[in-house]
């Protein structure tokens, strides 16, 4: 399956090779690779050349490497948060900004709220609904529920059915959770989201596609103008 490791960066060769041999479906979720020995002779590298390989692999999530007898590394499906975590790795030097997390939703969002209301099936609907109300409740009791108001946009990408469009949504929004647990949105901010995704969801449900997209883009356009400012108040307090 494999050949040998060319001399320069053995190790990433190694990575890459494995890696290749997972996209192509030759290894799938739950193969064991071959022992430590066999992988010696194929790759034709070292113990310490072939040990390194395994850990990236592993950091990356491809790999899940067992102890004990019957152990050793096992190829391992890569899930939403071990991608969602490859990215952000990518991106924490990139000054990734609110508009520039916004200007991405303004994209897609305003689509999936569309065709959510082409799609959606009563189920998706009743979640929606509950979702909704489960965020209310949180309100009156004072208390902000960032991850609700965040998985109301998750669960409008899941219905779309396309994982491309899940992926970008589930990391953008994740990343606008994390944003919001420093700043600390108050009460207000959280009662206009909830009277945004109201709107939405009630366009939605009368099946109003691109009423659903304008109300989407309006409450996406309020939720910037409104972090900008938190942050804003956020940087004046840290300089004074």
């Amino acid at each position: 399956m494999f050949r040998s490791a060319i001399q320069e960066k053995r190790s990433m060769h190694i990575v890459n090779q494995v890696r290749q041999a997972i996209m192509s479906g030759k290894l799938q979720p739950g193969h064991r690779l071959p022992s430590e020995k066999e992988l010696l002779l194929q790759f034709g590298v070292s113990k310490h050349t072939l040990r390194e390989a395994l850990r990236a692999l592993e950091s990356m999530g491809f790999v899940e490497i067992r102890q004990g007898a019957g152990g050793g590394p096992v190829i391992c499906e890569i899930d939403m948060e071990n991608t969602r975590d490859m990215i952000a790795s990518f991106l924490y030097f990139k000054n990734v900004s609110v508009p520039h997390l916004c200007e991405v939703r303004k994209i897609f969002e305003p689509y999936l709220a569309r065709l959510a209301a082409e799609r959606c099936t009563p189920e998706d609907i009743d979640h929606l609904k509950s979702m909704t109300e489960t965020y209310r409740k949180s309100l009156k009791r004072k208390k902000t529920a960032v991850r609700d108001e965040v998985g109301f946009h998750v669960m409008l990408a899941k219905a779309s059915g396309n994982p491309v469009m899940i992926l970008i949504l589930d990391f953008v929004n994740n990343l606008l959770t994390d944003l919001k647990g420093h700043l600390k949105p108050g009460i207000d901010f959280s009662e206009k989201v909830l009277a945004a995704h109201e709107c939405i969801l009630e366009a939605i449900e009368t099946r109003d596609g691109q009423e659903a997209a304008d109300r989407m883009y309006r409450h996406i356009c309020e939720v910037e103008e409104g972090l900008a400012e938190l942050l804003r108040n956020d940087e004046e307090l840290a300089v004074s």
